[in-house]
């Protein structure tokens, strides 16, 4: 059976064919032809951040900086913050806010999870995962977010990945989402009417019966009519280990379907809408699903470069800062640009390298 095995950062060897094909991927510093933004880069971070102490705080705040990037993604985790009903603990989210805003990088809000006195009761096994019972209590919850945080947040997220079971607990179901992106996006602009409404941003997945792909999904959330609730489109464009740009891959890569949902928002005239990947990097380690550090870097830069090149892609955060262990078998552990040790990837140098040139890397 033929494998594809990458080699260096631009050679992929078609095993049992020998034959050679090299990407286009420019050499690392050879600058685009048109410079892109320099805010276009971010970091999204994921969960727990809020509850580090501020010296560890401001540490991450500085390895986000030290690299260039200019944004900073985290979750405004309603399951935390409101965990008892008109009881709120926003002590994290400020300081990370506060952090974050007083070094100069933009906040992207996930607002996110649902408490469990929230939680839709039909649900036999539910989690903070589960969607809530009513749309109009999470959109409340937005609101209070978007009016407390008028002055530092502007950007927000409505959910993370809600074409999965995992995150849309039981089952993801565009209308229920329309509905919730509609009364949490209502309930911001109340408060920030210029505010940038960014959809949750949608994971890679198939139409299996349970999970919904993300073009898919995208259609069927302006069929539902919720088109003019958001400002953005939000993906999550994994698409290790092949890279972004591999044509070959285009069954199921989702960086690279990522022109079919260009297509189906032009198609409903949102021609002028860009797409955020607010999540998109790859596991290093020796898990199943693990790629190789130089692998890494080479999937990030690809990706970096195709985002430039198509146009529609307006940012690209790159999940994740840290890796958040040290099991190299688990490969939710090892998305990090800097291993557990602190000590940076090639990725990072990638990164940093690309917020350097402004152009192509």
């Amino acid at each position: 059976m033929t494998k594809l095995i990458r080699l260096s950062a631009a050679a992929i060897v078609l095993v049992g064919m020998g034959i050679v094909v090299h990407s286009s991927v420019p050499a690392l510093g050879q600058p685009c032809a048109t410079a892109p933004p320099t805010d276009n880069t971010g970091i999204a971070l994921g969960s727990g951040y809020t509850s580090l102490d501020q010296s560890e705080m401001q540490q991450v705040v500085e390895d986000i900086r030290s690299s260039g990037a200019h944004w900073i993604r985290f979750d405004f985790d309603w399951s935390y913050i409101e965990s008892t009903q008109g009881t709120f603990d926003w002590s994290g989210t400020d300081r990370l806010v506060d952090t974050a805003t007083d070094s100069g990088l933009e906040v992207l809000g996930l607002i996110t999870y649902t408490p469990e006195w929230a939680r839709d009761p039909s649900v036999a096994e539910s989690d903070s995962h589960t969607r809530p019972a009513d749309p109009n209590t999470f959109a409340t919850f937005a609101g209070l977010a978007a009016e407390r945080y008028a002055d530092s947040v502007s950007s927000w997220e409505i959910w993370n990945e809600p074409n999965l079971r995992a995150f849309y607990n039981p089952v993801p179901d565009v209308t229920s989402y329309a509905e919730l992106l509609t009364a949490a996006s209502t309930s911001i602009r109340e408060s920030q009417p210029n505010a940038t409404i960014v959809s949750g941003g949608l994971s890679p997945a198939t139409d299996n019966g349970t999970d919904i792909s993300p073009t898919t999904f995208l259609t069927d959330l302006y069929e539902a009519g919720a088109g003019p609730q958001f400002d953005v489109v939000g993906m999550h464009p994994y698409s290790f280990p092949a890279l972004p740009s591999d044509s070959l891959t285009q069954s199921w890569n989702s960086f690279y379907r990522m022109r079919l949902m260009r297509d189906t928002m032009i198609e409903n005239g949102d021609t002028t809408k860009s797409i955020w990947a607010t999540e998109f990097g790859s596991p290093t380690g020796d898990g199943p699903d693990a790629v190789t550090e130089a692998v890494q870097a080479e999937i990030l830069q690809d990706g970096l470069n195709e985002a430039r090149a198509l146009g529609f892609i307006a940012k690209v955060f790159v999940y994740s800062l840290q890796d958040r262990g040290s099991d190299t078998s688990d490969r939710e552990q090892n998305f990090g640009l800097l291993d557990v040790n602190s000590d940076p990837k090639p990725a990072m140098d990638v990164l940093v390298a690309a917020n350097k040139t402004g152009g192509c890397i």
